[in-house]
């Protein structure tokens, strides 16, 4: 059989009308699941897909069903540049440690709201049966500072103390919503240590610079190393593009004041 196949076909789960493809058989470690997923800012999406592609972690599992549909809710599919059909799923990359491992979630999606719950439910199903023991959830929280600040807000039962030893502010009320905070409340329930890390953001436009804070937390947090380069790479890429249309709104304002067209040069 070919290599590619006989990995995709390795193992299918069945999960009350959820399918859980496992491309490698797991036992972790006092497991660690950091799940970020599209949100405010693209934070944690960011930050996550980022460790993901600089650690070069390999794909271990892969979640689908009627939950996770594409973006705008819609029922569908995704096309790659080949031409071929993806469904939208949850994806599960491994990065062991020493002492420990940790599952890192990404996705291009959320859950539709309706099934939130149940999809957070599967994945903890999965994660509780390999070994699971905490849950972090990561993503964006909106602020009207530009500057750049990490905050957290966990489960009543969960020791705080080494997330604010890495100067990580408790947030001071609110709400979370989507899966970056469900999933970690209800892991709470099942007695695992759950928590969520934010990345403050000004914007609701993807903020890799927040990003950049949150993978920086999560290195610190976890004992992992990683290069900043290529995300610095792309924030000041975003910074010159910025640069440039704030340099050619002002053209634009200055002759609007003196009576030229826009378009005059």
């Amino acid at each position: 059989m070919h290599p590619v196949l006989a990995k995709v076909l390795m193992r299918t789960v069945e999960m009350n009308g959820y399918r859980l493809v496992v491309y490698k058989e797991l036992k972790l470690r006092d497991g660690v699941l950091v799940q970020g997923l599209p949100g405010i800012g693209l934070v944690g999406k960011i930050a996550v897909d980022y460790i993901i592609s600089s650690l070069n972690l390999p794909k271990v599992a892969e979640l689908t069903g009627p939950g996770l549909m594409l973006p705008v809710g819609n029922a569908g599919v995704f096309v790659d540049g080949d031409g071929r059909l993806l469904l939208p799923s949850y994806k599960f990359y491994l990065l062991p440690l020493e002492g420990k491992d940790v599952l890192f979630l990404t996705s291009e999606v959320q859950p539709v709201s309706w099934a939130q719950f149940e999809v957070a439910e599967r994945v903890l199903d999965f994660f509780t049966s390999i070994g699971g023991r905490e849950v972090v959830g990561v993503c964006g929280t909106s602020t009207e500072s530009e500057e750049v600040e990490v905050y957290f807000a966990a489960a009543p039962e969960v020791d705080t103390s080494k997330l604010e030893g890495l100067n990580l502010k408790r947030s001071s009320g609110g709400t979370i919503t989507g899966a970056c905070g469900l999933l970690p409340a209800l892991a709470s329930l099942r007695g695992l240590r759950g928590y969520v890390i934010m990345g403050s953001t000004h914007t609701s436009e993807p903020n890799p610079v927040a990003a950049r804070a949150v993978v920086v937390t999560l290195s610190r947090l976890l004992g992992f190393s990683i290069s900043l380069d290529e995300l610095d790479r792309m924030i000041l890429e975003i910074k010159s593009r910025e640069e440039v249309m704030r340099k050619m709104l002002e053209q634009a304002e200055k002759r609007a004041e003196t009576g030229l067209p826009s378009w005059y040069v």
